[in-house]
């Protein structure tokens, strides 16, 4: 499953060289194993992140939030189209850390679904 996740952060634009990435790999991975996560993001996926990174879950929050936003502004417009649909005009808002990680959930399971 990590490559399968890496490369999804990678068609979106999210640069690896940024602490987000690793969050939002983190974030990826926990909620791909248990669909839970999506309904407790600052409850309990942004602490248990925080506890993998020996952080705290406010910065969790912000180093994802941040790599949402770069992803945003310099990442494949045709793949975010894609995944998050007609919501990808550079002057309109990014998705919330909560959206953006649950929808790129649902993409790998039907990533994971086709190639069954």
């Amino acid at each position: 499953m990590n490559s399968e996740i890496v490369g999804l952060l990678r068609r979106v634009g999210v640069p690896a060289h940024i602490k987000g990435y690793v969050c939002l790999k983190d974030a990826l991975e926990l909620c791909y194993g248990d669909g839970s996560y999506i309904h407790a993001v600052t409850k309990r996926l942004y602490p248990d992140i925080a506890r993998r990174e020996e952080t705290t879950a406010s910065r969790v929050e912000r180093v994802i939030r941040h790599a949402i936003e770069v992803a945003w502004s310099r990442g494949g417009l045709d793949t975010l189209q894609k995944i998050f649909g007609c919501t990808t005009d550079a002057s309109h808002d990014h998705p919330t850390n909560g959206e953006f990680i649950a929808t790129l959930t649902e993409q790998l399971h039907i990533e994971q679904e086709a190639k069954q």
